[in-house]
């Protein structure tokens, strides 16, 4: 997600450059390869461990997650449009493409939702989070992509990508904003979330800002079919004898566009300004994988400024947007340095998300304080893990063997 939506800011960088758009296309194939390399460990992950996959649905944090699998899909897929809208047969693979992420998305906005209240455990408020937004996050940039392929479709096909996207961009920001005001009670009734995912706090401003540039981008894509075709609603789909007319309604759908942009783009920053207010109160601490929760959010904040400025054609919000990319792809250069330090070279930095995950950890970092300390299973002959509460109450854990764990007594 965070390389991904890299490629889209240097793409609409409000001071266009060749050597940007060279640079673009490097971040576009990192993100191939990225998201190519990480979806076969984790497709691997689920067949030597069926019961993953079960995990996933019965834990709404983790069916959260995967909105970020289709969110890296579909920045693959505006890459695919930027780079070969020249190529028909790079428009036939976007438009696939396209359907792809549809189909994934409405998965998992519909599905995570129907299994929170079918399969999962009630819900307290202190497990809402940030993460919760990553379910309608992928049909607000889905339909961000239905608009920068249906420029180059034929006008019915663009025409029916253009309708779906709307729908999307409804959905997702809808159902985002119904979110708002059960986050913001969590965060005054039980405070700031804990200091090692306090990032999460910028994740918020992700719906709100790839919703003000999907806005700004499917007016601009309406008004250009509208002239096309000279459609007007009060009049047969045939010319009309006054032109000006059309462009009347043109020019007046791109305006309503940029004000809905606006809109969206105040509630991000006021989630921006909370979460710079939050680390500066907590800070992260050291290092983690939910750092990443910065670049994505800040990136298509960032990119709703650099249309909105590209739009207006105001030299002060070109100055605006371009240093909030800068800030961006600094973010995101410290993000992979310390990814690639604490991960590849260290092998610190990367558990799964959840319980397991977290059992995991914590018996790793219990064998790199002590190494000669024998593990948990070691200590006893039922191969029990312990995991002590936030409460201090001590738990048993049995391992099974596909990696999850079972509640057991001590004398069984």
């Amino acid at each position: 997600m965070g390389t991904g939506v890299c490629v889209q800011l240097l793409t609409h960088f409000p001071y266009p450059s060749y050597w940007l758009s060279n640079l673009a296309y490097v971040f576009w194939i990192a993100d191939i390869c990225l998201f190519a390399f990480f979806m076969a460990l984790g497709i691997l992950r689920v067949f030597m461990f069926p019961a993953i996959a079960k995990n996933i649905i019965d834990d709404f944090s983790q069916t959260s997650y995967l909105g970020a699998i289709v969110v890296a899909w579909e920045t693959i897929v505006l890459g695919v449009a930027q780079f070969y809208s020249s190529r028909t047969a790079g428009i036939y693979a976007a438009e696939a493409m396209f359907w792809i992420a549809v189909v994934g998305s409405s998965f998992v906005a519909f599905g995570g939702i129907y299994f929170m209240y079918t399969r999962q455990k009630a819900h307290s408020l202190e497990q809402v989070n940030g993460v919760w937004f990553l379910t309608f996050i992928p049909l607000i940039v889905c339909s961000t992509l239905g608009g920068a392929v249906a420029p180059h479709l034929s006008y019915e096909n663009g025409i029916l990508v253009l309708f779906v996207s709307f729908l999307m961009w409804s959905l997702g920001v809808g159902m985002s904003f119904m979110l708002v005001p059960i986050y913001i009670w969590r965060l005054m009734s039980t405070l700031l979330p804990p200091q090692a995912v306090i990032v999460s706090t910028f994740v918020p401003i992700g719906p709100f800002g790839m919703g003000a540039y999907s806005t700004q981008q499917l007016a601009s894509g309406l008004a250009r079919r509208i002239a096309q075709r000279n459609f007007t609603l009060t009049n047969p789909p045939q010319p009309p004898s006054d032109g000006a007319y059309i462009a009347t309604i043109g020019e007046a759908i791109q305006w309503a566009g940029i004000i809905l942009a606006l809109f969206q783009l105040a509630v991000a920053s006021f989630f921006l300004v909370e979460g710079v207010l939050a680390i500066c109160t907590r800070a992260p601490g050291p290092f983690n994988v939910a750092f990443w929760s910065f670049v994505f959010p800040c990136g298509v904040y960032a990119n709703a400024w650099n249309l909105m400025s590209t739009n207006l054609r105001n030299e002060g919000l070109k100055g605006w947007a371009a240093s909030c990319t800068v800030a961006v792809v600094l973010l995101w250069l410290f993000c992979a340095s310390m990814s690639f330090w604490k991960g590849v070279w260290q092998g610190k930095l990367f558990f799964a998300p959840g319980l397991q995950g977290s059992l995991e950890k914590q018996e790793i970092e219990k064998r790199h304080i002590d190494p000669e300390r024998p593990s948990n299973e070691d200590h006893n002959p039922y191969g029990l893990a312990f995991h002590t509460t936030h409460t201090g109450e001590q738990v048993h854990r049995k391992a099974r063997s596909d990696g999850s764990y079972k509640k057991v007594r001590i004398d069984d």
